[in-house]
């Protein structure tokens, strides 16, 4: 009984400084004018995509996962971010990064909803961590220059239209 308690007293320890440490640390909003850090990861459909290459444009990365409800509700709106032909001339990339599912999976979600913006993924969740990531969707607008230019954490009412106004403002 004793040895039980001294077990959850010392889990209850570590996970308040993990917390305490998570907290110091901030989420993606704290990356705000920060270069945003460099990541290689693989899409769906086998290429290789590498943050540090898109500079000279501006990069939408979206982290999700098909069983999150605000993710599938953000998702319409990165697909038609995607699929303009404006924006990719002006030089918008829209990266839809996935957290730790199957390729299988994913890829029939996608067929299922008809999308087909790129999806890198982090099956290892790496790429979340160093972006801070505590919720999704997490949506992070890199600009021209490769600075973090803006963070939204979740998604509702007035989110496209703050994203779209994000995204004019970086592609200037």
């Amino acid at each position: 009984m004793i040895r039980c308690c001294v077990s959850v007293f010392a889990l209850s320890l570590m996970v308040l400084a993990l917390s305490c440490g998570a907290a110091d640390n901030g989420d993606t909003r704290s990356l705000e004018g920060k270069a945003a850090p460099d990541f290689t990861l693989t899409t769906l459909q086998g290429e290789t995509v590498k943050l540090s290459a898109m500079k000279g444009n501006v990069v939408v990365i979206d982290f999700w996962a098909t069983w999150c409800p605000p993710c599938r509700e953000s998702l319409p709106h990165l697909q038609a971010l995607s699929a303009n032909k404006d924006l990719a001339a002006k030089g918008l990339r829209v990266w839809a990064v996935n957290l730790r599912e199957n390729k299988e999976k994913v890829e029939q979600f996608m067929k299922d909803n008809n999308y087909t913006f790129s999806v890198p993924m982090d099956q290892n969740g790496q790429v979340a961590r160093t972006y801070l990531v505590q919720g999704i969707p997490t949506t992070v607008i890199v600009g021209k220059d490769g600075n973090i230019k803006n963070v939204f954490v979740g998604f509702g009412a007035g989110s496209e239209k703050r994203m779209d106004e994000a995204i004019e403002a970086a592609l200037k």
